[in-house]
């Protein structure tokens, strides 16, 4: 499900000349195990064809614990806006260097953790998750 839902958000019209646009794409950059309390960077890595992307139109991280899952987006609303993000503890990042995109945070509590990326660069949305051992 999660695979159509993000294949559905990335689509985007031919344009004028009936070429394809190039897709954009998200290497989320997130450590596999951490400690709890100490604060670490999660970042990711956004380009269009092999072209960095500055100024993305949304770049959040959504963080939680993987017995607290968040409730998924119904098919009538699409995908979560900014706001609705936020309201669920999302965080906004920050562009580091061109195409490079960070937040910080502290896992407080032992467990297993998804880190999602909700990135829109145009009419183009990526979703990438991974999990994250905090031990």
């Amino acid at each position: 499900m999660l695979i159509i839902l993000t294949a559905a958000c990335s689509y985007q019209d031919q344009n004028a000349s009936g070429e394809m646009p190039v897709m954009i794409k998200v290497q989320l950059m997130v450590p596999e195990q951490v400690s709890p309390g100490e604060p670490v960077s999660l970042q990711l890595k956004l380009t269009q064809g092999d072209a960095p992307v500055s100024n993305a139109d949304q770049v959040q991280f959504q963080i939680w614990n993987k017995l607290n899952e968040p409730a998924p987006v119904s098919p009538e609303e699409g995908y979560m806006t900014v706001e609705k993000l936020e309201e669920q503890g999302a965080l906004t990042a920050r562009e580091v260097q061109d195409g490079i995109y960070e937040v910080d945070y502290t896992f407080e509590e032992p467990g297993s953790y998804v880190v999602q990326a909700h990135v829109t660069h145009g009419s183009m949305h990526s979703m990438p998750r991974k999990n994250v051992e905090v031990k």
